[in-house]
């Protein structure tokens, strides 16, 4: 997995980050777990208020720009 994903864990499942799961937010690279959980997150507007607080508070923690 490139090491320029800044989450380990998926936001929604918990469960490792998959290298065939990856997108973008904010310019930086987040990961998912499978491939539905990133559409997920991509199309249902419902589940990213929530989705996205946890990057912000990764970005946040690790003085990421």
């Amino acid at each position: 997995m490139p090491n320029a994903v800044i989450n380990k864990y998926c936001p929604r499942s918990g469960k490792a980050v998959e290298v065939n799961s990856l997108a973008q937010y904010r310019g930086f690279t987040v990961g998912f777990c499978n491939p539905g959980c990133r559409d997920d997150f991509a199309e249902n507007i419902n589940v990213r208020p929530k989705d996205t607080c946890y990057f912000d508070v990764l970005i946040k923690e690790n003085e990421l720009k």
